[in-house]
């Protein structure tokens, strides 16, 4: 059997069925998560509780994430924001966040074309959060781009004195790398 994985606030029974155990709590005759985690059901005593997940992390204001640019336009960016590759598990409320153009370096930016393409893999950090939105900012030298795809053939970017080739096709294309480029 599955466990059911919940977040804090999550509705998980009514007060008749079960009453809150560890990690729960009562709120207007339901029965709600107290904190992120699987859902445990102990059938004798009719409790219903939440066992936590200790390496899940909360987004916050200064937290790094990792996104696909799906949107350039003049003045900002589109991320949509997935998993970190080193494996450890986030919680992302909203699935996407925007790249401000004053955000991008603390070098002048001409134009965001220059530094960001579709399809590019972005480490970013959090510098507004809101229900609404998420601001990110990739102004420092291990933030920007880890993964860039040629704007011609798709095949990856290597990285060569500070600049990204194509070994497929020549192209040279410049970006805002991340100190740590990945190679494959």
């Amino acid at each position: 059997m599955t466990e059911k994985l919940v977040l804090p606030g999550e509705f998980l029974s009514t007060e008749e069925e079960y009453v809150p155990g560890k990690n729960a709590y009562e709120c207007e005759g339901e029965v709600c998560s107290g904190s992120t985690g699987h859902v445990e059901i102990n059938s004798k005593t009719k409790e219903i509780g939440v066992k936590p997940i200790k390496q899940m992390q909360t987004l916050k204001v200064g937290s790094i994430v990792y996104g696909l640019v799906t949107l350039v336009k003049e003045n900002s960016l589109t991320i949509s924001l997935c998993q970190p590759p080193e494996g450890e598990k986030q919680i992302i409320g909203q699935s996407s966040a925007m790249l401000p153009v004053r955000n991008v370096s603390r070098d002048y930016v001409e134009s965001l074309r220059d530094c960001f393409k579709i399809g590019d893999i972005v480490k970013a950090r959090i510098t507004k959060l809101t229900p609404q939105a998420i601001d990110v900012s990739t102004n420092e030298p291990e933030l920007g781009v880890v993964k860039a795809f040629c704007s011609r053939c798709r095949e990856p970017l290597h990285i060569f004195d500070r600049s990204l080739r194509c070994l497929s096709c020549g192209c040279s294309e410049p970006r805002k790398i991340a100190r740590g480029y990945l190679l494959r």
